[in-house]
């Protein structure tokens, strides 16, 4: 059977965002290096993004069969990446992952946050903050909306009154350049389910992880941040260890699974995806984050679950190729 011509996109805009510190930019340099290792194996060619009009000139000079798609966002800015998606779309180019649409919407923590609820799917409440903050009471975590891969996520993000909340919510507005999300804060079990979905559009199921935090850590600390996430040896990182698969009471396991392909059909998500879901102490199920397209780097909670359920990572890969192959329109 002959190869396929793939090309392997990422963005390479790390200049272009000068709001992130030094650990945070290490989610950047992991897309990079995922990137090489993708294309290593695929024998593709890589195609650094950073102008989405040069990208989809060598695109349409070379005309590559498929487009293996890590590019997240364009031009510094994370919530254009369904841009490239769509523009990929537009110049009938085959490509992995979330369509544009639900990319676009995922991509917007809060507008994900209603259409979970509006569906009757678990989520934490929460609300948008754009400028003054209402009056709260109860724990609250604020997140950068745009954001991914724990970017604007630390202890100080959980905040316990009204002023905390005010401050934090200025903190990520004038930073990170973007409204912030207020949601209740669960302190409970952290869990994730990845899944990804093969050409006939079934879903498959990986084994579901947790992050287990560690007994010194007070509640507000419990998070997984950008520290836990990307700064190695860190007091965050020894603090926040996975475990994959999860220890977890078979009920537990298949109501997870069930909420979590509940919320990918309502988000109409495909490709891949993996979400974060808080466990409340009387065992109900919080879904407190959807990633399409999530990070596939060597030491990802997602490459965990493929090993996990004993899936070779570049089968894995050819999967999602076949898949993207199966969406072409005619």
């Amino acid at each position: 059977m002959e190869r396929l011509r793939v090309v392997v996109a990422y963005n390479d805009d790390a200049a272009l965002k000068p709001h992130l510190n030094e650990i945070e930019m290490r989610g950047e340099t992991e897309v990079i290096e995922t990137a090489r290792e993708i294309a290593s194996l695929l024998d593709a060619a890589l195609l650094p993004v950073t102008d989405v009009r040069q990208a989809l000139d060598f695109l349409r000079r070379d005309r590559p069969e498929m487009v293996f798609n890590l590019c997240e966002g364009v031009a510094g800015n994370p919530h254009w990446e369904p841009n490239f998606a769509l523009a990929l779309e537009m110049i009938g180019v085959p490509f992995t992952g979330a369509d544009p649409i639900a990319t676009a919407i995922c991509n917007d923590k809060y507008l994900t946050k209603q259409l979970l609820a509006n569906a009757g799917c678990p989520t934490p409440t929460g609300f948008l903050v754009t400028g003054a903050v209402p009056e709260v009471s109860g724990t609250w975590i604020v997140k950068p909306v745009h954001e991914d891969a724990g970017i604007g996520i630390d202890a100080a993000a959980v905040c316990i009154d009204r002023e905390e909340v005010a401050a934090r919510c200025a903190h990520v507005i004038e930073n990170y350049r973007q409204p912030a999300l207020v949601e209740e804060f669960i302190d409970g079990r952290e869990l994730n389910q990845a899944m990804y979905f093969r050409g006939s559009g079934e879903a498959v199921l990986l084994p579901a992880g947790e992050i287990l935090f560690s007994d010194a850590l007070s509640p507000r600390e419990r998070v997984v941040g950008w520290k836990a996430k990307w700064a190695g040896g860190s007091a965050e990182d020894r603090a926040t260890v996975n475990r994959t698969p999860a220890d977890l009471p078979e009920a537990d396991r298949i109501a997870l699974g069930q909420a979590c392909a509940q919320a990918a059909s309502v988000l109409s998500v495909g490709g891949y995806c993996r979400f974060d879901v808080r466990q409340r102490p009387d065992g109900d199920l919080c879904i407190i984050d959807v990633n399409p397209n999530p990070d596939i780097g060597r030491e990802s909670g997602f490459r965990k679950a493929l090993e996990a359920a004993g899936i070779e990572f570049v089968d894995f890969l050819n999967e999602l190729m076949i898949a993207a192959l199966s969406r072409r329109r005619p």
